[in-house]
């Protein structure tokens, strides 16, 4: 059988197909395999390895990552090659950048200098890949170029999110620190009006009474009439007595500074007795605790028990407090009515829901969690855990 009349065209085509073939493939590695490593690094890392990959790809042997901030102060993130050489680059913040740009520099160390921006999603670049060679090469071509433009978008989509991550979690930590300092602030101005009231209006309230009640013992006997009414102003006084003891307790009661956190709980548990809802403590750990421990597991305890006598119209309410593996462990359940899953979501309109935001962010502050699981019907179980021990306080 004849062969066919060797082609040469023929066969400098095909060549050249099989070597467009194999640049498309190492184009297509390259972003590929660089996608996939970026996810996985820290963001040093990934501008090490980009710029290492991108010199990599071209053939050069020089290279530096460079960064700007809002006021086009230039930072060096990354280089690669001699920093001799590499000092002799031309260090500028050009925002308007928005192709590649390749610049040859005859007669100097590095004649050959390729500038790919890093944009971020307003279009302006906040950055660029700076690449450059010791001897003379000639300029990529179109698709190369667009390779290392496309390269240089991973990297910063991935940088972006770095920074937005990074902003979004020091706005959370100044809001976490305000909510501190707003927790602690009310603390204090409750203890002083604690105070105040204790020393002021209850003492006073507290000699009305006991003048009353000498008053009614001296006082001859009166009319039916009368006689009612002084009675009932003495009930009256008694009254605003209790209720004062009551105010200041809530405010801050000293039960808790004297005698700690379960004694304090179960003092507050009366409210719910006073409604006729059956109390329960099925653990109870009579350990101290720190004192930001001790006001905050109070003041969330104290919290759940409004929203039981508010909301729930339960009956039985079991209360738990453990002391496990360095955690202080709270427990409030009740067999009230109870709320949809969806109603979890934060109301502000909604004085339960924001109570439950409220006693969420109190964990948090304690480096704990606080978790609500409830059903319409089914009742409302709320447990919480902190550190029992925050900064090394002793016990």
């Amino acid at each position: 059988m004849q062969n066919p009349p060797h082609d040469p065209g023929s066969a400098l085509a095909i060549r050249t197909q099989y070597r467009q073939s194999e640049s498309r493939a190492a184009r297509l590695r390259l972003l590929v395999d660089t996608g996939q490593e970026l996810t996985r690094l820290a963001p040093d890392a990934m501008r090490e390895r980009v710029l290492a990959r991108a010199c990599a790809f071209l053939a050069m042997d020089h290279g530096l990552l460079l960064e700007w901030d809002a006021d086009g102060r230039v930072s060096t993130t990354a280089r690669h090659g001699s920093r001799d050489r590499l000092n002799s680059l031309e260090v500028v913040a050009d925002r308007t950048m928005r192709t590649p740009y390749w610049q040859d520099r005859p007669g100097e160390s590095l004649p050959n200098v390729l500038r790919v921006p890093l944009r971020g999603g307003d279009g302006n670049a906040f950055g660029a890949l700076v690449l450059a060679n010791s001897v003379s090469l000639r300029v990529p071509d179109n698709e190369d170029s667009e390779s290392l433009q496309l390269l240089a978008t991973l990297l910063a989509a991935h940088l972006e999110n770095d920074r937005l991550l990074m902003a979004l979690k020091a706005r959370d930590r100044t809001l976490s620190d305000l909510v501190n300092r707003l927790f602690r602030a009310q603390e204090d101005e409750r203890k002083r009006v604690a105070y105040d009231l204790h020393d002021g209006l209850a003492q006073t309230l507290a000699g009305l009474h006991q003048r009353l009640q000498g008053f009614a013992g001296r006082c001859p006997i009166l009319p039916e009439t009368l006689g009612a009414d002084l009675q009932t102003i003495l009930a009256l006084a008694q009254h605003c007595v209790v209720e004062g003891r009551q105010l200041i307790g809530g405010l801050r009661p000293t039960v808790l500074d004297d005698f700690g956190l379960l004694k304090a709980v179960d003092k507050e548990a009366d409210r719910l007795r006073e409604a006729g809802i059956s109390v329960h403590w099925i653990a109870r750990c009579e350990a101290r605790f720190p004192s930001q421990v001790e006001i905050g597991l109070f003041r969330i305890a104290q919290e759940a028990i409004n929203n039981i006598l508010k909301h729930s119209q339960a009956n039985q309410v079991q209360l738990a407090l453990q002391l496990h593996e360095g955690q202080a462990l709270l427990g409030v359940d009740d067999n009230g009515k109870g709320f949809a899953a969806t109603e979890q979501q934060l109301d502000t309109d909604n004085a339960r829901q924001l109570g439950l935001a409220t006693m969420q962010e109190r964990a948090s502050l304690l480096g704990g969690r606080l978790t609500c699981v409830s059903a319409i019907n089914c009742g409302t179980r709320l447990h919480i855990g902190v550190p029992a021990n925050l900064d090394g306080t002793p016990q």
